[in-house]
């Protein structure tokens, strides 16, 4: 994850589009504003005939002062946000909180003429979900962090929906509720998805190099107490002196290609051959028996725990 500073990607995506829509619906609405309203705004008695409207609402501002914050908000928070997720991922978003408006006010018949509230506040929302300390200037002055111009946000959205309530337009403010926390909850979930995801896989993976662990370990403590017998002929044959049988003398060649250099082995008082669950699963465990062949320990000496 990034730090929440990385906001200004050069890639195209999806961001950028979106902003010069902003602009080219702004250009037809000043050119022929009732004409620019009546096809592209949301109109729940002719959203069935008129589909586009359930997107296109996002794009429309009459205002300058809608069309910039609208903008620099959207270019802002989206190019942030679709740097960290990618292109497919922040389309989803932007289509659900997109949606999410677009159907709760054709099921309560508000009428949307405006968007960018929408898809701005859900956008807020899930960056001070990611970047909570990243400080913004408020018109370019006053410092702020993002998590609590979220806060400021969601009281707003309260704000708005309790004002259009009141006034019987109850329709408008429940859209852009329910489309700034339908964006919010897809992201969330998905948060939490990848999270769970992310936890599952390494947990995976350590389980599975836990049983890889255990298994060397049963194979390494299986072949070295089949070892140990031998390695005891070989040191009594050593103490009663003389040249070691043939037998013996091409064990002892074999238990010395068994030596894993570089293994940190213990003092040799400390060697308990095949008398406990802790040499015999240690790959030293050819190189001490070589030691012991010598007389290093003179004898191994056991104690049993309890």
């Amino acid at each position: 994850m990034s730090d929440g500073r990385d906001l200004f990607s050069p890639r195209l995506g999806l961001t950028l589009p979106l902003c010069g829509l902003n602009f080219v619906f702004f250009f037809l609405i000043q050119m022929d504003p009732q004409r620019a309203f009546r096809t592209f705004a949301f109109q729940p008695g002719l959203a069935l005939s008129m589909p586009w409207t359930f997107v296109t609402y996002q794009f429309l501002n009459s205002g300058a002062f809608g069309l910039f914050f609208g903008t620099l908000m959207l270019y802002i928070l989206g190019m942030a946000l679709e740097t960290e997720w990618g292109t497919a991922e922040f389309t989803v978003f932007w289509l659900v909180a997109t949606l999410g408006g677009s159907l709760a006010a054709w099921l309560t018949g508000g009428l949307l003429t405006s968007g960018w509230q929408i898809t701005g506040v859900s956008m807020l929302f899930a960056y001070a979900w990611l970047f909570p300390e990243t400080v913004f200037y408020v018109f370019f002055v006053v410092p702020l962090k993002v998590k609590w111009m979220a806060w400021l946000g969601a009281l707003l959205l309260v704000w708005q929906f309790l004002g259009a309530a009141l006034s019987g337009q109850i329709g408008a403010g429940l859209a852009n509720l329910c489309g700034a926390s339908a964006g919010f909850l897809f992201f969330w979930l998905r948060h939490r998805g990848v999270q769970k995801a992310k936890r599952a896989k390494r947990d995976a993976v350590a389980a599975i190099k836990t049983a890889g662990v255990l298994r060397e370990d049963a194979v390494l403590e299986r072949r070295n107490r089949d070892l140990f017998p031998r390695v005891e002929e070989v040191r009594l044959a050593a103490r009663q002196g003389g040249d070691l049988p043939p037998k013996l003398k091409e064990f002892e060649t074999d238990l010395r290609k068994l030596v894993v250099t570089g293994v940190k082995i213990c003092k040799p008082v400390d060697f308990k051959g095949d008398k406990d669950g802790i040499c015999v699963k240690c790959e030293g465990f050819a190189e001490c028996s070589l030691r012991y062949v010598k007389g290093e320990p003179a004898e191994i000496i056991f104690k049993p725990r309890g």
